[in-house]
């Protein structure tokens, strides 16, 4: 798996800020049983989209450690939501990741961890 697309300096610390009175809003999903090196999924354009989300200065983090089980999530901190809408309309326009992109590769990743 490629990651270099993702800078894993800039990720933040998920456990930390939730311990900090703050939830991680989440906005990509996969099983955590799918994981590659640092946590990522094992799907290169999923890797490429969080790394095109950093590029445009969005804070995120992999949290590999919700409440949620068996589940790791791309997540920012709650001061970014609005920034991180508008960077998804923009990612997932047909032209770079395609329309619900997010929603449908989560999906796809679960289904592959139920065959």
């Amino acid at each position: 798996m490629n990651s270099e697309s993702v800078n894993f300096d800039l990720l933040f610390d998920a456990d930390e800020y939730r311990s900090s009175g703050h939830g991680p809003f989440t906005f990509f999903a996969y099983p955590t049983t799918l994981a590659v090196a640092n946590g990522l999924p094992p799907d290169e354009d999923a890797c490429q989209f969080l790394g095109e989300v950093q590029k445009r200065g969005i804070d995120v983090t992999i949290w590999s450690t919700s409440p949620a089980e068996n589940t790791t999530y791309f997540a920012c901190r709650k001061d970014d939501i609005q920034r991180l809408f508008q960077v998804l309309q923009e990612l997932e326009k047909p032209d770079f990741f395609g329309e619900n992109f997010c929603y449908e590769r989560t999906e796809e990743l679960f289904r592959k961890a139920n065959q």
